[in-house]
């Protein structure tokens, strides 16, 4: 039944949407976590921990979510006054996102200081990165005593501001500062490790503009129409988005590995077939099938270092100690 003056659409429509869309991102992240911890058994208890981390923060999240959207859609079903207070569960999907959040920008920014072995711009993302934390909980927590959605995103209006522009300056300064040293590392002069750091910065740049993108997209509705709830229904995937980013950096590994190990050595013969041919002791088939030898030690010698080269970059980038395979990092 319709209720006279009151549009739905732009209230609850975009809540619905934005868990259904968590939803799907939720079942991306298990699906990735599976093949994470199949592929990688030999991972760091850090990063196995840091994987289960954010999986536990994501499962009680999306639980908040469904309740909040059951509340908001089922239970205060033909009560629209009742939306203008968001349901406690809402807000504590907001606590629950910030460190979710926050996780996984620090994981990138460990990248980033082991890939540039530099600290002042780790140090300044952990900066922002932290920022962004506090003010996150400030809001969540400030969420359980609002009385008025309305009056609530006008006062805290400038923390909202806060929190997605230091989130779009972190997420793409991180992005920036690894695609550069990974592209600095492009100059070893080896085709196969240039098409795996190519890769690589692909792979950076598409993680560093998603979730850019979300923030922006987000900041653009919350300052364009505050007056509904859309800026609220992306806000309610955004840590999605940084937990599957997180799992896709780790499982990209897999293909990296694949690149790396699709080219075996190549022993070229630069000797005639006819050198096969044994014309005696000392004979000429004989000393050309010596001179083969140098050629071949050369050619594996050089596809050792470059594989060498490969597992150094894949070390640094994926943050590991040197004594581990790349399947381990």
């Amino acid at each position: 039944m319709a209720i006279a003056g009151f549009d739905a659409n732009p209230i609850l429509g975009p809540i619905e949407l934005g868990v259904v869309i968590a939803a799907v991102l939720f079942g991306c992240a298990v699906v990735q976590m599976y093949v994470y911890y199949k592929k990688f058994p030999n991972d760091s208890w850090r990063i196995k921990g840091l994987v289960a981390f954010e999986m536990s923060l994501q499962i009680p999240h999306l639980v908040c979510l469904t309740a909040a959207m059951w509340t908001m859609t089922v239970t205060n079903y033909g009560e629209p006054q009742t939306l203008v207070t968001l349901p406690a569960t809402s807000v504590t999907a907001v606590v629950l996102s910030a460190p979710i959040t926050f996780a996984v920008q620090v994981y990138f920014i460990v990248r980033l200081y082991r890939l540039s072995q530099d600290r002042f711009l780790p140090a300044f993302c952990i900066i922002l990165a932290f920022v962004r934390l506090v003010f996150n909980m400030t809001l969540g927590i400030a969420g359980y005593y609002m009385k008025n959605v309305t009056v609530y995103e006008h006062e805290w209006s400038w923390i909202i501001t806060s929190i997605l522009a230091v989130s779009i300056s972190c997420d793409l300064t991180i992005a920036a500062a690894l695609s550069y040293h990974l592209n600095a590392r492009r100059k070893t002069g080896f085709k196969q490790t240039t098409r795996i750091i190519d890769q690589m910065i692909v792979y950076t740049i598409e993680t560093g503009l998603a979730t850019s993108l979300t923030d922006l997209i987000e900041g653009i509705f919350f300052w364009k129409m505050p007056n509904n709830y859309i800026w609220m229904g992306v806000y309610s995937f955004e840590s999605g988005l940084y937990l599957n980013s997180l799992l896709a950096a780790l499982n990209s590994r897999a293909l990296l590995n694949q690149m790396r190990t699709s080219e075996g050595v190549v022993e070229f013969e630069f000797g005639a077939r006819r050198s096969d041919t044994v014309t005696g002791s000392g004979g000429e088939g004989d000393q050309r099938r010596k001179s083969r030898h140098p050629i071949v030690i050369s050619v594996t010698q050089e596809i050792e270092r470059e594989r060498s080269a490969q597992k150094e970059l894949s070390r640094v980038a994926t943050q590991e100690p040197p004594e581990q395979k790349i399947s381990g990092l």
